[in-house]
Parts: C-alpha cells; sequence; structure tokens
C-alpha cells in the first residue's frame, strides 16, 4: 500500500494574486480562498489548464510575495489550484505571519 504524504494546512485566507501564464505572457487577476505553505486555491473566473507554469504575485496587508508554481487542478469557471515549487526561507516567513494574522478561535482577538 503506498502512503501518502501529508498535506500543508490550508488557512482560509483571501489574498489578492496576479497570475502570469508563462506559455502565453498573459496576466490575470484572481483572489485565494484558501493557502498553505505548498500552494493556494484561486478563484478565477478563466483558469488556466493543468500542468500550465504560472508566477504568482500575492499581495496581502502590506506585504507582497512572488512564487513559481504548476496548475495541478482547474475548474472551468471557478478556480484552479496551484502548487508552489519551492519556497526561499524568507517566503516562507512571509507566509507564516500571514497565517498567523488570522482569527483563531479561543485566542485573544480571536473570533
Amino acid at each position: 500500500m503506498e502512503s501518502k504524504k501529508p498535506r500543508a494546512p490550508r488557512f482560509p485566507l483571501v489574498v489578492e494574486a496576479e497570475i502570469f501564464d508563462a506559455q502565453s505572457g498573459q496576466s490575470t487577476q484572481a483572489t485565494t480562498s484558501d493557502l498553505s505553505m505548498g500552494g493556494c486555491y484561486l478563484e478565477a473566473p478563466n483558469p488556466l489548464p493543468i500542468r500550465a507554469a504560472v508566477r504568482l504575485k500575492l499581495i496581502y496587508s502590506e506585504s507582497s510575495l512572488t512564487l513559481f508554481g504548476d496548475v495541478v487542478r482547474s475548474q472551468p469557471s471557478e478556480g484552479m489550484a496551484v502548487r508552489f515549487r519551492t519556497l526561499e526561507p524568507n517566503q516562507m516567513d512571509t507566509l507564516k505571519g500571514w497565517f498567523f494574522s488570522l482569527d483563531r478561535p479561543g485566542w485573544p482577538g480571536g473570533i
């Protein structure tokens, strides 16, 4: 039996995104509906096809990240899932900061 690699926890974080398609050179705007250290789901009316290589510029609060990834799931008129290729230590730190800023039940200021 094949064991599955555990996924990184997903966070319901809405982040503005600019998606650059490496093949066409076109860019489009979207927002994330969830985000993790391994990837994100982008709500976009015209998602790219599976295996499309993308560069994402994610903007949240007063910071931004530029990441490279590949489309791993595409749902017409809804959106697409992107798996990040690699994250540099400073990119990981930025993402962790974004996740930590979320309201959490039971935490001071949480819902």
